[in-house]
């Protein structure tokens, strides 16, 4: 959680973010009852901030949408330079509640959105936060995956974190449906995707390391990985280099989680303007 020793910090991080008065009142509220389990009894389960410079988000009183704010809209986490040829088909891997969404929609506003997210938790929210900024956007309840089928998905307290893996943090467990990215791009009309955003708590072992010869039709892609699933960034580096994708790390590895990571296909030649191909 985000440590904010004094409130004259969390006013620094709304003038930061631009907000007007309500929102910054909400911003406290979201705080104060993150750090208080007692005033969350008392809260809603949910507030809206208006982010001036990108629209509106539905953030839980839990904290951990408060991080996320945080990663996304302050430290830009998925800032990329706006390339040479225009981006208008996003798969986002990985959607959560929709704030990676509505920021990336900022910075390509042409562009078409593919959501992927399993969780029961968060994809209200998902579909409030796309619904309440009119963005173009297609929800799928799945989990990525290699293959077809379905497969057990570990619910954490933290809803940033669930994942097919089950971890000492996990609260139970569902089972939802898997989707490879061909059936997605599919479903979406899509021969080629513009930019792959990934952030599946170490399922991108399964997705870019299985049956992905589909990375051929990515431009570029952001993400992290996770070396506790044991798919360290030296073996998605390997795995991506083979399909032309040249990697930056953003944030280096550390023992117990991962890289973030971006990247380009050098060899990619698609425009993204053509009729969906057959994919395998």
């Amino acid at each position: 959680m985000i440590s904010f020793h004094q409130p004259l910090e969390l006013w620094r991080l709304s003038r930061r973010l631009g907000l007007g008065i309500p929102s910054t009142m909400n911003l406290y509220r979201l705080y104060y009852c993150a750090r208080r389990p007692a005033l969350r009894k008392l809260a809603p389960d949910s507030l809206v901030l208006d982010l001036p410079r990108w629209g509106k988000v539905n953030l839980r009183t839990n904290g951990h949408d408060l991080n996320l704010l945080h990663q996304i809209f302050v430290r830009e986490d998925y800032r990329l330079d706006v390339p040479e040829q225009p981006v208008h088909r996003v798969l986002d891997l990985g959607a959560n509640i929709g704030m990676a969404t509505l920021y990336l929609a900022k910075l390509f506003p042409e562009a078409e959105f593919a959501c992927v997210e399993p969780s029961p938790q968060n994809l209200s929210l998902l579909r409030r936060t796309l619904e309440m900024n009119q963005l173009r956007a297609r929800v799928f309840e799945a989990a990525a995956g290699s293959e077809p089928g379905e497969i057990q998905l570990y619910l954490s307290s933290q809803p940033d974190c669930n994942s097919i893996y089950a971890s000492a943090q996990a609260s139970g467990s569902i089972q939802v449906p898997l989707l490879t990215v061909p059936e997605i791009m599919r479903q979406m009309g899509w021969d080629s995707i513009d930019l792959l955003k990934i952030d599946i708590e170490g399922a991108e072992r399964l997705v870019l390391g299985e049956n992905n010869s589909w990375l051929a039709r990515v431009r570029i892609i952001t993400g992290e990985s996770h070396v506790n699933v044991g798919y360290p960034y030296a073996q998605v580096e390997k795995d991506l280099a083979s399909f032309g994708f040249v990697l930056e790390s953003l944030i280096p590895e550390t023992a117990d989680y991962g890289a973030s990571f971006r990247g380009a296909n050098s060899r990619f030649t698609g425009t993204g303007q053509t009729p969906a191909a057959t994919l395998k």
